[in-house]
């Protein structure tokens, strides 16, 4: 004879439905907060000792987060890509020297850096932050 913890009562199954509302909720959370963005490498050189200066130095300036650029003077649009590539052309062995106006934001400054690897400069330096 079999005795019983609790006579009359049915023992009952557990129930597998908050541990799938579990499940679904966290895997819901981690859908929401990845971040499936496409990240890019930008090459930046370390500077080297060498005893030579180089020929030339172009000093290009960012203006304002809205993509104004200087040089010389003249002034250009960062998403114009073919006022670059005519900058980078009439003296491609130049160091190209980037700098930056207050306020400016560093994704400015990878986009400049970028559009001017792009338009085929093979020497870019950044300069710190002048006023």
């Amino acid at each position: 004879m079999q005795l019983e913890a609790f006579p009359g009562k049915k023992r009952r199954g557990i129930s597998l439905t908050p541990l799938i509302d579990v499940v679904f909720i966290l895997l819901l959370f981690f859908m929401l907060s990845s971040n499936f963005m496409h990240w890019r490498q930008i090459t930046l050189s370390s500077a080297e000792q060498s005893e030579q200066t180089p020929d030339k130095i172009e000093v290009v300036r960012v203006e304002s987060d809205a993509g104004r650029v200087t040089h010389a003077g003249k002034s250009y649009q960062l998403q114009d890509l073919t006022a670059l590539s005519a900058l980078v052309a009439a003296n491609p062995e130049a160091v190209f020297a980037v700098e930056a106006a207050p306020d400016v934001k560093t994704q400015t400054l990878v986009s400049l850096l970028d559009q001017l690897h792009r338009a085929g400069a093979k020497k870019v330096s950044m300069t710190g932050v002048l006023p």
